[in-house]
């Protein structure tokens, strides 16, 4: 694995052995390897190069050796890996001796902070799950959750959050993110009572009072999720979740022109919020503003393009219009994005020409 620029990608493949395969990694995969090396040694070396890590079947590093590699040498300390514990113990110092207390377990806490400090959030699963294998604890457990969240390993974050709460019943953000996982499974019951315990241990949660109301409006319950709402967003006045959801409310209640100005204010405070943006579209729409709901939803593709919700609302708007090629570009937009989008292909199939 070169880390030199793969514009020297044939200076370094010239220079390494015919039988060597050679890639060049990645700024994130060299950074990585540097921080790896960093956590092996107490004086925290930098990388020197060349540098040889040989792994075990697991992926842990049994060995480094730097500079000239002895590859008789590897071929030996391979063949050595899978001996007896008491084995392995005593090459681990210069000396013989005795052990009187039982080794305590590598702390992967600090390797797996250096990780995510790096932005390697990916990487930093492995270390957090060794940490909460060695020393359990509440908030090493919940950060696991969160990660795990991020990556969409949602059974396993769910296992990491009732594994803080078993450890710690009091933790209001563990309550909170597996009610909303939760949610997302259609489980708004289950949701509720989450965000309940989350509020029971921390009653000025916005996150919570937010996720508890939009759990009720989803159960049809607008009247106990309004003050939810506002709560929500007296303790967090620029919180756009909440601005987003009120205006939901007032919209499914008529008030037009309280929900425009709460979506607008929601799109202020982050102009990439895709789901506010393209509610306020939809009041545009309805107040007879089509063209300014198709300005407002370009601008946001354009720099949110991954938001695919705003390709359909484009689409339908031209297409309700009778203009016909205008919609079915939207809809191919969208379907060279993601080209199994539900919607996108039932617009397709019902618009284009046979």
């Amino acid at each position: 694995m070169a880390l030199d620029d793969e514009g020297d990608a044939a200076r370094v493949k010239a220079a390494a052995p015919t039988t060597l395969p050679v890639v060049h990694a990645s700024r994130a995969q060299g950074l990585l390897w540097a921080i790896v090396h960093r956590s092996l040694f107490m004086n925290r070396q930098p990388l020197p190069l060349p540098t040889a890590l040989l792994l075990d079947a697991q992926g842990q590093v049994v060995r480094a050796y730097r500079g000239t590699t002895d590859a008789a040498q590897v071929a030996a300390d391979a063949a050595a890996i899978d001996v007896p514990e008491a084995e392995r113990l005593a090459r681990a110092l210069p000396f013989p001796g005795r052990f009187h207390a039982p080794l305590s377990p590598r702390n992967f806490l600090p390797f797996g902070r250096e990780l995510l400090e790096a932005g390697l959030d990916t990487e930093a699963i492995v270390a957090f799950e060794r940490a909460s294998q060695a020393s359990p604890s509440a908030a090493v457990l919940y950060r696991l959750g969160t990660l795990l969240t991020k990556s969409g390993q949602v059974p396993r974050a769910r296992a990491a959050y009732e594994g803080a709460l078993a450890l710690d019943p009091s933790l209001a953000e563990a309550h909170n993110d597996l009610g909303t996982l939760l949610a997302q499974d259609g489980d708004l019951d289950g949701a509720m009572a989450r965000f309940r315990q989350a509020l029971a241990a921390t009653a000025d949660y916005p996150d919570a009072l937010n996720n508890l109301g939009y759990a009720l409006l989803l159960s049809g319950r607008e009247a106990e999720a309004r003050p939810l709402y506002e709560r929500a967003l007296a303790l967090q006045p620029d919180f756009p979740e909440a601005l987003n959801n009120l205006g939901l409310l007032l919209g499914r209640a008529g008030d037009l022109d309280g929900a425009e100005q709460y979506f607008r204010d929601a799109v202020r405070r982050r102009p990439d919020y895709g789901e506010a943006a393209n509610n306020l579209a939809l009041v545009f729409v309805a107040r007879g503003r089509a063209d300014e709901a198709v300005a407002l939803l370009e601008d946001l593709v354009t720099r949110t393009p991954e938001f695919e919700n705003a390709y359909v609302t484009i689409a339908k708007i031209h297409l309700g219009a009778g203009r016909t090629a205008e919609g079915l570009r939207a809809v191919e937009r969208l379907l060279q994005r993601n080209p199994t989008h539900p919607i996108g292909l039932a617009l397709a199939r019902e618009y284009r020409p046979r």
